[in-house]
């Protein structure tokens, strides 16, 4: 009986982490296509991000003892909590830095600053 339920976990837990992979595939593919880097970092933070938690979680379910099993699990929530702050400061680097977007250049209004009359 014991033999069986080890066969479920790993075939529950393979299946868990091939559906990571298969996200992570996708953000490799967004990166490929996408034409600029702010569109290709959403891409990458979000496939990749859910993948890397789905790989992490049925690792969890296939492991043998219960601290991995735990750390696998902490792993993957810290991976989810830490990822969207990670792309954030990336984003937010790469627009100060002067990246545009592909559509043109963009220039934030400065605090205090004065308005352009087509604007007004």
């Amino acid at each position: 009986m014991d033999a069986a339920l080890d066969l479920v976990r790993t075939g529950v837990g393979g299946s868990v982490a091939a559906l990571g992979l298969v996200f992570i595939a996708g953000g490799v593919l967004g990166m490929l296509r996408f034409p600029d880097f702010y569109t290709r970092l959403h891409a990458a933070r979000v496939s990749d991000g859910v993948g890397a938690v789905l790989v992490c979680l049925g690792l969890a379910i296939m492991a043998r003892d219960g601290a991995v099993a735990l750390r696998l699990v902490l792993l993957a929530l810290l991976i989810g909590a830490i990822g969207p702050l990670i792309a954030q400061l990336i984003a937010n680097a790469a627009h100060v830095g002067g990246l545009a977007p592909l559509s043109g250049r963009y220039t934030a209004p400065r605090p205090g600053g004065k308005r352009s009359e087509d604007e007004a």
